[in-house]
């Protein structure tokens, strides 16, 4: 790959995941270290790849890198209640401190990481990811009449996606006299299945041109994507609905007011609000055609224009650069070397 004089290589033996590792779920190996080639190289970017660049910093000091993650070992544990080992603290602090800059995929935890780490002098900057589609709409598609609400919710773990509060604020809305849909990506329960206003679609694997193309269609029909998350990170749903030009309401929580923005792109939710306020902001924000385009207009323009890998491949770049210069390193005439790593 080459992008402004910058030659990349990816580090290790990672390979791309084949068919039957999506098919059987497989997750990739980690990269070994030893494995990895590191002559010639101005600069590492790690993608979520503490253990490697934790080995980096102690072996190859020589070498400025760049830690690219979305979360903190503390995070995990306050949002999702992981078991995160006390460990992972310390090699994500040393990890922290010794990097060039740590690129974090929302402001919150750009914000939140020197605490979380005790590494107050860390850089921490922030960069939203890009849309997570091999095949995206090249402009902007046609939204269907209000006439008939449709509204989509994607998500597996429906407890801490707040799917209830989702079909809850559907039958609201319906009680008040809108004609709402609800189309269900992911896990419904069998409660739900035999609404009158509710499609589920199932587990759709992005993988699948099949599932792809139908996960694409459904972004276009839907005028809305609902979120009511109790925790979350940075959920990449939110990013393909702007792509199709589909507004979010989404619960402000985690780095999801990073993704939405303030450019009226969407609309952010307190944590824990009731059903009532789930369907009031709905009514507003579809009160009237000229209203709802505005918003659809502005959600393609932010996948456009700010969740879009390329916007953040210029960012990474720009940082690279810095980094090589102020690691004092010498710089290539032609343009710094860097190696890509993943976990």
């Amino acid at each position: 790959m080459q992008r402004s004089g910058i030659t990349l290589r990816v580090l290790g033996d990672h390979r791309p995941p084949t068919a039957i590792d999506r098919m059987l779920r497989r997750r990739p190996a980690e990269t070994r270290f030893d494995r990895c080639d590191f002559d010639g190289l101005d600069a590492v970017v790690g993608l979520v790849a503490t253990p490697l660049l934790d080995r980096l910093a102690r072996t190859r000091p020589d070498i400025p890198f760049l830690h690219v993650t979305d979360a903190t070992p503390a995070f995990l544990r306050d949002a999702y209640g992981w078991a995160v080992p006390a460990e992972a603290d310390a090699t994500e602090a040393r990890v922290a401190s010794a990097a060039a800059a740590c690129v974090f995929s929302s402001g919150l935890l750009a914000a939140r990481a020197p605490r979380d780490l005790g590494t107050p002098d860390m850089v921490a900057l922030s960069q939203p990811f890009g849309v997570n589609l091999d095949q995206r709409p090249d402009r902007h598609p046609e939204k269907p009449p209000l006439q008939r609400l449709n509204l989509l919710f994607v998500g597996i773990d429906w407890v801490r996606k707040g799917g209830d509060v989702a079909v809850a604020t559907l039958g609201l809305l319906r009680a008040r006299g809108i004609d709402a849909q609800l189309t269900i990506v992911g896990r419904c329960p069998d409660r739900h299945l035999n609404h009158p206003a509710i499609q589920a679609a199932g587990f759709l694997n992005k993988n699948r041109p099949k599932d792809a193309a139908l996960l694409s269609r459904l972004y276009t029909e839907a005028h809305l994507l609902v979120l009511p998350s109790r925790a979350d990170c940075t959920p990449m749903v939110i990013a393909e609905a702007m792509a199709h030009g589909t507004p979010v309401l989404a619960t402000d929580v985690g780095g999801i007011g990073t993704q939405v923005g303030g450019s009226g792109a969407g609309d952010l939710m307190a944590p824990y609000a009731p059903p009532e306020a789930w369907a009031d902001r709905i009514e507003d924000m579809t009160a009237s055609q000229d209203r709802y385009n505005f918003l659809s207009d502005t959600a393609f323009d932010r996948a456009e224009t700010r969740l879009n890998w390329a916007v953040w491949a210029e960012r990474i770049e720009t940082l690279v650069q810095q980094a090589v210069e102020v690691g004092r390193l010498p710089a290539p005439e032609r343009g710094a070397k860097v190696a890509l790593g993943a976990k």
